[in-house]
């Protein structure tokens, strides 16, 4: 497969070097926590000259960070809640994350249904008009009104009865996890440090004063000290374990989400739908995603494992009901569903619990300093990741002496993906055309899909081809719909620190939530591939096979999951108790 000579490979660098970096080199920051939140502080910073390191204990995006709703949105139902300002915020961010990273970003057509006469329709138009409004600049069209003739073409199988119409209006989706990586390879980019499977026990102090973190190395054992001169603690629903609550201090209370995936039968494959059919009057969605349809969420509060979240029966058949009303034609059943996701999201109050809904609570972000050297960030949406971490470094700067201190956030104009420049959505149509020109049968699929994942990077990806033509093989070569190949596989196990069989297919390829067996059609091939880049043995490699079927127990349908193991206990098990 001929291509242009690979870029400089920027990923997340190799996990031993890393880890190597964080023993020796004195740094400004260590930031707890690889998700969203964690890799925008660790952008910001880097961008702006500061030594960056950055410490995952599981895998990065394990937690919250893959478990969303998968969109880049103001948030319309904020609006009814008079956040403006939230929503704003949001949709200006939306604008500048779909040009630092065009590839990972979709404006898709989203669909609102009006069952109820013309107040509704009055007060949804006013709210629209206002969303509008707010996303001057972000490159969305404006929304539109459909009668019900257009809106049955536009969605075939809505429920009809009632219909008087629905709204079309834009926002944007994306993969989250892969989001992640790409920040995280943003933050590397500028000379971060990160190393996933790294537990923070302890903030270090000398003479009153902080100077690093006390850290394991999960895979080894090993404990350490990353010296630094600021802490931020970025760790969502766990930040609790790193920053003990103090009175006047904001607390995180975590709220429960699910979301089902299901085959698109019956459902629009061009547009998502945002509708009310829920028994408790609950907006929902409906999103096309990857090939398959996403059903979500419910928003409950949560006091299990916070490494272990389920989905429950009751909110599997809530979220069915929901969308069997929305379309009667569907006829969903437990049968129908590929995979089930439940997270956890972070949201802050001033009080460990004041009593009120978790779906009433503000999605804004906090930031504080529980002690001098050490910064907290919680709460906060996965479209506003990056100015949140401009405001997180904002604060680390005044800790700091020197030009570092004096820096300005310079992300806003930094792209992602190997880009070179930020590009709009009709440039960057431009430029992907462009890539493809000349370009035809498998070799078109293979550079179409690794562009869709990889951006500027794909050449890597047609390199590791052309050394090795069995890496364009599809991991699912049964399943034609799930378009992921060894290439891909191998790629997130050499410049992503794929470290397990879960990492590649659950969080890299996201073919844990696309498939019925929840990928483990893959996992002989997937770990062969680890075995092979990581020197494993042949009982680690039917170890780490036996920890992805335990694994993966938390997307199954409910009744037949398996029990979710503690993963960072279990990685550590996996890859430290057999021998190598």
């Amino acid at each position: 497969m001929a291509s242009a000579a690979p870029p400089t490979i920027v990923g997340l660098g190799a996990r031993e070097s890393n880890l190597e970096r964080l023993r020796r080199e004195r740094f400004d920051l260590v930031v707890v926590g690889g998700g969203i939140t964690g890799a925008g502080v660790a952008w910001d910073a880097a961008s702006r000259g500061l030594r960056v390191a950055v410490v995952e204990k599981q895998d990065v995006a394990s937690g919250t960070s893959s478990r969303s709703t998968k969109l880049l949105h103001g948030g319309l139902r904020y609006l009814q809640q008079a956040d403006v300002i939230l929503v704003r915020e949001a949709l200006h961010e939306r604008g500048v994350i779909g040009r630092l990273a065009p590839h990972l970003v979709e404006l898709t057509p989203f669909l609102f249904p009006i069952y109820g006469g013309w107040r509704e329709r009055a007060k949804l138009a006013a709210g629209l008009s206002l969303y509008d409004v707010l996303a001057v600049g972000s490159g969305a069209p404006r929304h539109r009104w459909l009668g019900p003739d257009a809106t049955r073409t536009m969605a075939p199988g809505l429920a009809e009865v009632g219909l008087d119409g629905a709204f079309v209006y834009r926002d944007a989706q994306t993969d989250d996890a892969r989001m992640v990586v790409e920040v995280l390879a943003g933050a590397v980019k500028h000379g971060a440090a990160v190393a996933n499977r790294v537990a923070m026990h302890e903030v270090v102090r000398r003479n009153g004063a902080v100077v690093g973190a006390g850290v394991e190395d999960l895979v080894t054992g090993d404990t350490f000290q990353i010296e630094a001169a600021v802490v931020v603690a970025a760790a969502g629903v766990w930040l609790e374990d790193i920053v003990a609550p103090r009175p006047g201090h904001p607390r995180v209370l975590p709220a429960k989400g699910v979301h089902l995936f299901v085959p698109m039968d019956g459902f629009p494959p061009d547009a998502a739908v945002y509708t009310s059919t829920t028994r408790d009057g609950r907006l929902f969605f409906i999103v096309p995603w990857l090939g398959v349809a996403m059903i979500g969420t419910t928003d409950s509060p949560y006091a299990g494992d916070l490494a272990a979240p389920v989905t429950l029966p009751e909110e599997m058949d809530y979220l069915l009901d929901a969308a069997n009303r929305a379309f009667p034609t569907v006829h969903l059943g437990r049968e129908d569903i590929l995979a089930t996701q439940a997270g956890l999201r972070p949201l802050v109050s001033m009080a460990a619990s004041d009593g009120r809904p978790t779906r009433t609570l503000s999605r804004e972000d906090r930031v504080w300093e529980p002690e001098p050297g050490v910064v907290a960030i919680a709460g906060g949406k996965l479209t506003t990741f990056r100015h949140m971490g401009q405001r997180v470094v904002d604060t680390v700067a005044r800790r700091l002496t020197g030009p570092r201190g004096a820096s300005k956030a310079v992300t806003a104009t930094d792209p992602l993906g190997g880009f070179t420049r930020p590009m709009g959505a009709t440039e960057f149509e431009a430029w992907r055309d462009g890539a493809l020109a000349g370009v035809t049968g498998d070799a078109r699929t293979f550079r179409g899909a690794a562009i869709a994942r990889y951006g500027a990077r794909f050449p890597i990806l047609e390199e590791m081809v052309s050394r090795d033509a069995s890496l364009a093989a599809p991991l699912f070569p049964r399943d034609p719909t799930v378009g992921s190949t060894r290439a891909e596989a191998l790629y997130a196990i050499r410049h992503e620190q794929a470290g397990s069989v879960g990492d590649v297919l659950a969080r890299r390829l996201r073919v844990a939530l696309l498939t019925r067996d929840q990928g483990r059609a893959a996992v002989q091939d997937v770990a062969a591939l680890l075995a092979q880049e990581l020197g494993w043995s042949a009982a680690r490699r039917e170890a780490a096979i036996a920890e992805y079927d335990l694994e993966v127990g938390q997307y199954a349908v409910p009744g037949n999951a398996a029990v979710v193991p503690d993963l960072a206990t279990d990685a550590r098990r996996t890859l430290v108790g057999t021998p190598a």
